[in-house]
């Protein structure tokens, strides 16, 4: 398990369906039953025209942690998502440097002010039980994704979507109220992805269970907590992948079981998500290509400002617990790979850190806020689920906050106790907590997860800031190359720091291992935020 929970993106709903959220239409109560929820799945695609090959060739997958939310457009779950990238395609993909590359949508064009998309599909694309797909499937997926009835968490992440259209069969139309940088990008997301609409409406489809994509496999079996059996989709567009016949995953929570498993040769590709050990283990085997991709993901310490008897109320208690934070020691304790952040990745370059009145450690200054806040010794209780990087993680932010004054009583506890105290109760009933969201194609994305009246599944502990929240509107109606951009982002970094009710810390390392004597998958080196960990596997081959 990573820190504390597997993945932290947020789920919504409307407020009918969660009496535990008083002030937003995301769904805390959902995010519940989703996560503690599990999920038998069979792929829907007709298996009995699968061409016969004189060899099976066939890629094991190692994975640390099962796929229980099988609807692209509500799954929270990153270790959901891996396989559903698998499975599914969106209008648009991106290539190693995480830019936007055709998907389903062969060419797009873009108006000049950056509000108008016109996407032409591909001719012929399919899904895997041989229908083809019509507009109205991609216009039907993005609708659905957006409507709030749906509970998407990531129904705001496309900007404000005016309309969506269709002039012929091969022609869909995006209008935005206004540019919105991230699109294209935003389109190749799992969230995002294309689904059989008339299969759905009719009620042959049921996505909480079964997946029927246009991806490069198609799910055959399923044998929840062991292994899922994943076979070519005869339909794929891409003429002469995948390049394998099958996709055997395996879920192996352990690092021993993922070693053992590269050594033997029984695992093709291993994933060893954020395990601080992985690249020091790896290093002993023979034959083993390493990968440690830039992420956008970043690792958070949320404090509670909601709670009226909390201490987080006061904003110099925030703060001060902000500058106690060694950054530089947690990323050591994650293994070297993790990177100090401000609230924007440093991959997307955009904050300095210099211009930041709250980010580097600075004790005496903490302990003169706290005095001035007329706040002495203070013990607090924070929830852990126990594992490598929570445990390491921890230790630090205790002993931290232990120089200035503040005990930390840690809780440990299992992930579905952890998901009721943080995102069910509301306010949540924790003091303050570790999580991780995924960062995500552009800077300007993970903010909107800091205005708790648009995502809601932080209304238990994120302060509702009119001046931020508007800052962070503005900022998004940008477009890519507006001038005013650089000026709006660091803006909105320095009010999340000095805010420091949301405290970035560093950025999460996913590492990826495959025996490279027995598979060519140099695909799986690339920039991500979308946990497309398995990026192009309809390239790799068996040698």
């Amino acid at each position: 398990m990573n820190l504390l929970i597997q993945a932290i993106e947020g789920g919504s709903m409307t407020k009918s369906q969660c009496e535990n959220n008083k002030t937003a239409p995301i769904h805390r109560s959902w995010i519940k039953q989703g996560v503690i929820g599990t999920v038998v799945a069979v792929g829907l695609g007709a298996l009995s025209i699968l061409p016969v090959h004189a060899q099976d060739k066939t890629i094991v997958w190692g994975k640390k942690l099962e796929a229980t939310l099988l609807d692209p457009a509500t799954s929270i779950l990153a270790s959901s998502w891996e396989l559903l990238h698998v499975v599914y395609d969106g209008l648009t993909d991106t290539d190693e440097n995480m830019e936007a590359i055709p998907g389903l949508a062969e060419s797009w064009e873009v108006s000049a002010d950056g509000t108008q998309y016109v996407f032409k599909l591909r001719q012929g694309i399919k899904f895997s039980n041989g229908r083809d797909v019509t507009p109205d499937d991609v216009i039907g997926s993005l609708q659905r994704m957006m409507d709030p009835k749906t509970g998407s968490f990531f129904r705001l992440q496309l900007g404000n979507v005016k309309s969506m259209s269709s002039s012929d069969s091969r022609t869909v139309t995006i209008e935005l109220e206004e540019p919105y940088a991230p699109l294209l990008t935003a389109l190749s997301s799992s969230m995002a992805s294309i689904i059989p609409m008339k299969e759905v409406n009719d009620g042959s489809l049921d996505l909480q269970k079964d997946t029927l994509g246009t991806g490069p496999f198609m799910v055959q079996s399923h044998a929840m907590g062991d292994e899922w059996v994943l076979v070519r989709n005869p339909y794929y567009y891409e003429p002469g992948l995948p390049k394998a016949d099958k996709l055997i995953v395996r879920i192996m929570p352990s690092d021993q079981a993922l070693i053992a498993g590269l050594r033997s040769g029984d695992v093709h590709v291993a994933q060893f998500d954020s395990s601080p050990d992985a690249k020091m283990l790896l290093q002993t085997l023979d034959n083993v290509e390493i990968v440690q991709n830039q992420q956008s993901n970043m690792y958070w310490l949320v404090v509670n400002g909601v709670k009226e008897d909390s201490p987080f109320t006061n904003q110099l208690v925030r703060q001060a617990v902000a500058l106690s934070i060694d950054r530089k020691q947690i990323a050591n304790m994650l293994g070297g790979g993790a990177q100090p952040s401000t609230a924007f990745a440093p991959m997307f370059n955009a904050c300095d850190a210099n211009q930041l009145d709250i980010f580097e450690r600075d004790v005496k200054r903490a302990k003169a806020l706290l005095k001035e806040a007329g706040v002495g010794k203070m013990t607090l209780d924070m929830p852990n689920v126990p594992g490598a990087v929570n445990d390491a993680m921890y230790a630090v932010l205790q002993k931290n906050f232990a120089d200035i004054g503040i005990t930390v009583n840690i809780e440990n506890m299992d992930e579905g106790t952890w998901v009721s105290k943080v995102w069910v109760d509301n306010p949540m009933s924790v003091d303050l907590t570790g999580l991780w969201y995924a960062g995500y194609s552009d800077a300007i994305m993970v903010p909107l997860w800091l205005n708790p009246n648009k995502a809601g599944f932080t209304a238990g502990y994120q302060i509702d800031d009119a001046e931020m929240n508007a800052a962070v509107d503005g900022l998004r109606g940008l477009a890519g190359d507006d001038p005013n951009r650089p000026a709006a982002l660091q803006n909105v970094c320095n009010m999340i720091h000095t805010q420091a009710n949301h405290i970035p810390l560093v950025t999460r390392q996913e590492t990826m291992a495959y025996r490279s004597d027995l598979i060519d998958a140099s695909g799986i080196k690339h920039i991500d935020g979308y946990a497309n960990n398995l990026a192009d596997v309809e390239t790799y081959t068996l040698h």
